[in-house]
């Protein structure tokens, strides 16, 4: 066996310790996978830090893998993936690479329970390994990538500027389009290129902060009102 690629935030050398004794732990029952010399896998980070997931190709005696829908990558990857979060536990990890390891011996999911080790096998596990010693010497400082606000983000950019104006309406297509306008420009002026090609892509928070962005730039005002010569509105006043 051996562990072709790892970005998880796990140590491959201790992760193959793990993974070599829960094999002994199932050959007892099931004898040695006759692929597992020549057995590879893949260990990624899961983006979700208290998740895991994984699939491994059906590795019958013969060595060779049945058809499937991955079979034509098989070549260039592995023969197991395995998705593994930072904040999962010493049984999940445990009983993830033992459910992929039952269909490397050919095993469907009916004919196998969904967690294989048994409370006797995990209790020799747990006096074997500690979840924190896998993980990587930096592990515990790394921490998930906080997702932006674009909604408060837009917000705190309208009342930067004050001619920028921003309301929510309903869509033709979509439940909600965001409409983010410049309000020293005369809408009526340009109505149809500016609906159609900018206000009609507006339909998440995200797009319309990025609008926003452009706006404050001031490329498309200039392109608009054929730089700041036409096309403006008389009614604005600076506050």
């Amino acid at each position: 066996m051996k562990i072709i690629k790892n970005t998880s935030l796990y140590e491959t050398k201790k992760l193959k310790s793990l993974f070599c004794f829960i094999h002994t732990l199932l050959s007892q029952y099931e004898g040695r996978l006759p692929s597992w010399k020549h057995l590879t896998i893949s260990v990624v980070k899961h983006k979700d830090q208290n998740n895991y997931s994984g699939w491994a190709y059906h590795m019958p005696k013969s060595g060779a893998p049945r058809h499937g829908r991955k079979y034509a990558w098989r070549e260039k990857g592995a023969d197991m993936h395995l998705r593994m979060g930072r904040g999962i536990s010493l049984t999940d990890i445990s009983q993830l690479f033992a459910h992929e390891l039952m269909h490397s011996y050919g095993y469907d999911h009916a004919q196998f329970n969904r967690d294989p080790l048994t409370p006797e096998q995990m209790a020799k596990i747990e006096k074997k390994f500690n979840k924190n010693d896998l993980l990587v010497a930096n592990a515990m400082e790394w921490k998930p990538p906080v997702r932006k606000d674009y909604e408060k983000l837009l917000d705190e950019l309208s009342a930067q500027y004050s001619w920028m104006n921003v309301y929510v309406k309903s869509g033709y297509y979509t439940d909600m389009e965001i409409e983010v306008f410049d309000d020293r420009l005369d809408f009526e002026h340009f109505y149809d290129h500016w609906l159609y090609t900018y206000t009609d892509h507006t339909t998440t928070w995200c797009k319309a902060y990025k609008l926003a962005l452009k706006l404050v730039k001031g490329d498309i005002q200039k392109e608009l009102t054929e730089n700041w010569t036409v096309g403006l509105n008389p009614e604005w006043e600076v506050e």
